[in-house]
């Protein structure tokens, strides 16, 4: 595991604090709707409006064809995942529901999977995404196998337990940031509360690991 002395380098890079209000701004501005049109059962157009809004609507080809016929499975793969007893760990969940779409769609997709997944019940799930696997690697030198959600998960949350204590102080500076953040009607204290429950903190790291990983 990398020193704790370079990672507070990194974050003298991409500081957290800007990680927080960005993420807040993903969540208030987009996220927010997503998770609410997703939790509770998921429509076809709620699915498609997660694809689209995670980028990943490429590796569903042809979509919104034949009556919205592609849209109806991959909405349905998602929702029987969530139901199936048999997979108890969210890892398992997401592997699962990457073969549900390799079967479907020919491509194992990792990354949908898990945001989907995420956006149904945000933690403990984590989102896998490309550019927080470059940063793992490259950045912290930590050799897992890309395609192994299991083994990324297991990165991500070494790295994680090291940045939780300063993603937490963090936090606790977004209610004097309002001048550059988006409009919220949330109080000091309401926003403090959004941005210290456990998921919100780790998508903050997802936002550290995403700056990270585009250079």
């Amino acid at each position: 595991m990398m020193a704790s002395s370079s990672i507070k380098m990194f974050q003298k890079e991409y500081p957290l604090g800007y990680c927080a209000v960005r993420f807040l701004g993903q969540w208030q501005k987009r996220e927010e709707s997503l998770y609410k049109e997703i939790s509770p059962n998921a429509t076809k157009d709620s699915i498609s409006n997660a694809l689209a809004y995670f980028q990943v609507s490429r590796n569903f080809p042809d979509l919104k064809k034949d009556g919205n016929l592609k849209l109806e499975k991959a909405r349905k793969a998602l929702v029987e995942i969530k139901a199936d007893k048999r997979h108890s760990t969210e890892c398992e969940k997401v592997i699962k529901l990457s073969e549900r779409f390799k079967k479907e769609f020919g491509s194992f997709n990792l990354s949908a999977a898990s945001k989907l997944l995420w956006l149904s019940y945000r933690s403990p799930y984590i989102v896998y995404d490309k550019r927080a696997v470059t940063a793992l690697k490259q950045k912290f030198n930590l050799k897992f196998n890309s395609h192994n959600y299991t083994e990324y998960v297991s990165a991500w949350k070494s790295v994680y337990t090291n940045v939780e204590a300063d993603i937490e102080k963090a936090i606790l500076t977004l209610p004097t940031g309002r001048a550059f953040m988006p409009e919220t009607a949330l109080t000091d204290s309401q926003l403090t509360d959004l941005a210290n429950q456990p998921w919100f903190k780790e998508r903050v790291f997802d936002i550290f690991l995403w700056e990270m990983g585009g250079k």
